[in-house]
């Protein structure tokens, strides 16, 4: 009986003393089915390196985590688990159709500041973040991470390798990302007007976000967004496009501008894409004045009503480009539309406005690249040689992209994905002699996004990047480091060719197969830290 109190005061008194915890070092594969690291990490100066943690614990204390180590910019972000489905490679009615396997991904990743985490659950995920600065000495160093439960601790212990060699900032890389972004869903999301006060807010921090991962371009549209599957109010249209009693249409940029200029503060100063000349669903919207109602006419490339409606539009539309400083950087840009017609529709965008550039995102067609000034394509395609020579002698951008067509075995940025398939995609897009990586959605999110990324058509992550309240994906991290590695990749060719190894990536077999993919990756990683 005496030796029961003395426990029970020891457990009141001495709280701490009855946590069991333990710290591993994961990974960057897939923290959905992890697999042990050894905690050895090779860094340049400048460079940061993720390393996932799954901290086990029976307590529910705050976590207050510690680095030691070389002098090293120190983060570090909770993951929140996401539920996800395994149904990549399906669209639409396939994915509507079909039962697919859910599992929990713990992909939100959510930066704490202070350094301290409340855990969610008893496996508690972290990412860890270093940066080493270009005072750093070279060298290799342990390092440990400990984390503190109200006085109980556990460590985890590795090494790092510095070397000798300072990484550019990736504003300095010569490869772009290009995530369209989704203003509008923001707004329904956080329950907020579009365009309001708030709701720029929001949009500046998205910039924010992207200007970090070397976005380059600005998502525009005539409309409310890219696909406008419902009609909305006038003042929510970009460009607010009226119809008078006359017949004559009038264009408000204002929300267009605004756009644009907090765009430019962020730093994204690249191309303007303009979205809507040949939608999907083939409607144009416009508010007419007789009926006071916003009017929707669903038409095609081509046609007098067509015609009639855009030619006044491209024409004030390149006038305020003009007078803005923007014409230059302006892509009318068409989304995996019918090739013969998008052709047609660029031929009669440069005869109605000449100066006009076209973008395409689809199977690359050779009639239709030189009218193209952006081109982007699946990872599947390959490009003749000679054809790509044209665009990079003519200057024309082109770039690689992935969507909810990759089979499961594929490279994609899905939640089910591996990561290290980011690092493939980055390489394999610079292989082919692109110029970036395309995605079509930075940030359609459903109402429940924050806990589920299951979508009744698409596969789970093919629609974010990031997340509301600032927070973003293991995956967008992922891709800051992937482009890392492209930087590393540019320096290394201004000492030596490295041809050899990017015609090693660029072997086709390598997409469908993940084995020989995984080895190729390791070896570029070798060869650029070498």
């Amino acid at each position: 009986m005496k030796l029961f109190f003395k426990i029970l005061l020891l457990i009141l008194f001495f709280p701490h003393c009855n946590i069991a915890q333990q710290a591993k070092i994961y990974s960057l594969h897939k923290l959905f089915d992890p697999q042990p690291a050894s905690g050895d990490f090779i860094a340049w100066k400048n460079e940061g390196i993720l390393i996932p943690i799954r901290f086990e614990s029976n307590s529910m204390n705050r976590i207050k985590v510690s680095y030691s180590g070389p002098n090293a910019d120190f983060q570090i972000f909770q993951l929140h688990d996401i539920w996800a489905d395994f149904s990549a490679g399906n669209c639409g009615e396939t994915k509507t159709n079909g039962t697919f396997e859910k599992i929990q991904v713990p992909d939100r990743a959510e930066r704490k500041p202070d350094l301290t985490i409340v855990p969610t659950e008893e496996n508690q995920w972290i990412l860890v973040f270093l940066k080493f600065q270009a005072s750093t000495d070279a060298g290799s160093f342990p390092f440990v991470l400990s984390f503190d439960q109200q006085g109980k601790k556990t460590e985890v212990a590795g090494s790092i390798t510095v070397k000798d060699r300072i990484l550019r900032d990736l504003s300095d890389l010569d490869f772009y990302s290009d995530f369209w972004q989704f203003p509008i869903s923001m707004a329904d999301y956080y329950k907020i007007k579009p365009w309001s006060e708030k709701h720029w807010e929001h949009v500046g921090e998205m910039f924010e976000l992207l200007r970090q991962i070397n976005q380059h371009s600005i998502t525009t549209s005539v409309f409310w967004d890219l696909y406008n599957t419902r009609i909305r109010s006038l003042d929510e249209m970009m460009i607010q496009v009226k119809k008078s009693t006359n017949g004559s249409f009038s264009y408000d940029y204002s929300i267009f501008d605004k756009y644009v200029e907090l765009a430019h503060s962020k730093g994204i100063t690249g191309q303007i894409s303009v979205h809507n000349l040949f939608p999907w669903n083939g409607f144009l919207f416009y508010f007419d004045e007789a009926t006071s109602k916003v009017q929707s006419v669903q038409t095609q490339p081509g046609t007098p009503e067509y015609q009639s409606f855009w030619r006044p539009f491209l024409l004030d539309f390149s006038e305020h480009l003009k007078k803005k400083g923007w014409h230059d950087k302006a892509v009318l840009f068409v989304d995996e539309r019918d090739p013969n017609m998008t052709l047609d529709l660029a031929k009669w965008v440069k005869n109605e406005s000449p100066g006009f550039k076209m973008g395409f995102s689809g199977d690359f067609y050779p009639f239709l690249s030189e009218w193209m000034e952006d081109y982007s394509m699946p990872m599947n395609v390959v490009v003749d040689a000679g054809e790509m020579r044209k665009r990079i002698l003519s200057s024309k951008k082109t770039s690689l992209y992935t969507s909810c067509f990759e089979k499961s075995n594929q490279p994609n940025l899905l939640l089910t994905s591996d990561y290290r398939d980011i690092y493939f995609l980055t390489l394999l897009s610079k292989a082919k002699g692109y110029d970036g990586m395309l995605r079509w959605a930075l940030n359609l999110w459903s109402t429940d996004i924050m806990n589920s990324a299951i979508y009744s058509d698409l596969p789970s992550g093919d629609a974010h990047l990031i997340y509301p309240d600032g927070q973003v994906s293991v995956r967008y991290l992922v891709l800051k480091d992937a482009l890392e590695e492209i930087s590393k990749l540019e320096m290394h060719s201004k000492v030596q060719s490295p041809i050899e190894m990017l015609d090693a990536t660029n072997r086709y077999f390598l997409i469908n197969i993940e084995a020989d993919r995984y080895q190729m990756l390791q070896s570029m990683k070798n060869y650029l830290n070498d």
